[in-house]
């Protein structure tokens, strides 16, 4: 018998099949200013006007380009105000440790050593519940979970502002953009230059997230994650933040339904077919909403596990049918499959334009 524990879910990403989940249409940014006369806390501002009284001009001017968002602006902003020598992981991240959000951005002087330690303190909290991102200056991290904003020269009017001052103004785009678009090609319209990249292509493939002047607007180009060194058994889309955000997203909702709504319930073939079922009305709305494939998402009974499990326990299954496999007594243990085709952004265009009347004339 297995050893007795905690309840368990473990979500496992797949190559054959990626899972996708509700993506709000509204993310949470949350922040870690440094500012020595703000009084040291985690507020939650449901707008500029929430900002608490004290903080200096540069760390508010940083909130407020967090609410400039994306398609939409952010929900809310949690941020977590520590002193100008606080630790920012013991003081600033712990603030946030319990704490829903999609993506965070830290001070403005954090460096490469902060950068390291805030990453690790990430990789923690995912592992248990947290869904949220890293958005740090010039640090590759090689993570999914960590996006490397390599841009300067930043210019919006009389000021010019570093990459690591931009962060927040990134996090908030990347919260206010719905699951259902990718943030490629994103506009920041209030800024009207940036130190150009030599080679974006390449910058792209070294998992950076850069702004490019197309000549009419300055934008983000690929929404690429620091993503780099993809293991073998997972798919090369894991480097788009779309991407990410959906595969994160459906850890935390199947959590939430399982948790909140099945765990304790008796353990029997209709009760979890029921289960089942309702997550498979929650992908059939992800693909009325566009969010995935129409027809591609599926929740089942893992058939394959409850079949090993069964056979560990001593049961002959060699004579068992696959209904009276599903059917039988599992103890504590469920076993479920859920997945589909997350849409991706349309981000590679190929047009061809044709002189005539009729296709098939010249090309030009």
């Amino acid at each position: 018998m297995a050893t007795l524990g905690a309840p368990t879910l473990t979500i496992t990403i797949k190559k054959a099949a990626d899972t996708v989940v509700y993506r709000l249409k509204q993310g949470i940014v949350a922040m870690i200013v440094r500012d020595a006369t703000a009084t040291s806390g985690l507020y939650v501002l449901g707008d500029v006007a929430d900002m608490p009284s004290g903080l200096g001009t540069d760390v508010a001017d940083s909130v407020r380009r967090a609410f400039l968002g994306g398609v939409n602006r952010p929900q809310k902003v949690l941020l977590s105000v520590i002193g100008s020598e606080a630790d920012l992981v013991t003081a600033g991240a712990a603030a946030l440790a319990s704490s829903d959000f999609d993506y965070l951005s830290c001070p403005d002087d954090v460096d490469s050593t902060e950068m390291e330690e805030i990453t690790d303190w990430l990789d923690d909290v995912r592992s248990k519940y947290c869904i949220g991102k890293l958005v740090l200056p010039e640090y590759a991290a090689d993570n999914m979970a960590v996006v490397n904003f390599s841009a300067s020269g930043i210019k919006v009017g009389a000021k010019t502002y570093t990459g690591a001052q931009y962060c927040s103004r990134i996090a908030g785009l990347l919260a206010g953009t719905p699951l259902s678009n990718s943030a490629t090609s994103a506009p920041l319209d209030e800024v009207e230059g940036v130190t150009a990249v030599a080679d974006p292509d390449a910058a792209v493939a070294a998992g950076k997230l850069i702004l490019v002047h197309d000549g009419r607007k300055v934008k983000l180009s690929r929404a690429v994650n620091s993503l780099v060194t993809v293991p073998t058994d997972q798919s090369e889309a894991l480097k788009k933040i779309k991407i990410v955000e959906a595969v994160d997203l459906i850890r935390r909702e199947s959590k939430i339904l399982i948790e909140d709504q099945y765990v304790g319930q008796g353990n029997s073939y209709d009760a979890k077919m029921v289960l089942v079922a309702a997550l498979q009305d929650f992908l059939t709305t992800l693909e009325a909403e566009g969010v995935i494939l129409s027809g591609s998402g599926y929740a089942e009974l893992n058939l394959e596990k409850q079949r090993a499990w069964l056979k560990s326990q001593g049961v002959d299954v060699a004579n068992m049918t696959d209904t009276e496999i599903l059917k039988a007594d599992t103890g504590s243990y469920v076993w479920l499959k859920m997945g589909g085709t997350i849409l991706d952004g349309m981000e590679d265009f190929d047009l061809e334009f044709y002189m005539g009347n009729t296709v098939g004339g010249s090309a030009a």
